[in-house]
């Protein structure tokens, strides 16, 4: 997934040179492992119920640069356009207030990156500013647990 660079170029520091992918997934999965060791939720990976393929990962992350978690997710190309990242965007959310009692959850995107604005609505975040994380200019968008409550009634 990571060596596609219509798939990459949306994540922080892509795209990635394909001789760099093994090293950066072996990061990004050592990452993971590691964050559901000290944190109370993580980062799943996505799977085709029907093939049992592995389509993508999704779920929440502390920020390392500000006192945030983000909901983050990707997807195989492939697997574009089937509603899938707004589920798991979704299913990620629902687990941080409802399971890891978080009282906010953040969504980043890069400019431009219309598609991912439309996954972090339906999973009910809205846009707050223009921030700076990974030493990139991105979208900040927010949902914080009273509003949750609110907009679901």
């Amino acid at each position: 997934m990571l060596s596609d660079p219509e798939v990459s170029r949306y994540l922080p520091r892509g795209p990635f040179a394909s001789a760099d992918v093994p090293a950066i997934s072996r990061r990004v999965i050592d990452h993971f492992i590691s964050h559901w060791q000290r944190h109370p939720f993580g980062t799943w990976a996505v799977v085709d119920q029907a093939s049992g393929l592995f389509v993508g990962q999704a779920g929440l992350n502390r920020l390392q640069e500000a006192p945030e978690v983000e909901v983050l997710y990707a997807l195989a190309k492939p697997w574009w356009g089937r509603g899938l990242a707004s589920e798991a965007a979704r299913a990620a959310v629902g687990f941080g207030f409802d399971e890891a009692g978080l009282e906010r959850i953040v969504g980043l995107t890069l400019p431009g990156n219309v598609a991912s604005e439309r996954v972090l609505a339906n999973a009910g975040l809205h846009y707050e500013k223009d921030a700076t994380f990974f030493g990139m200019r991105v979208r900040y968008f927010v949902l914080d647990r009273a509003a949750r409550v609110r907009d679901s009634h």
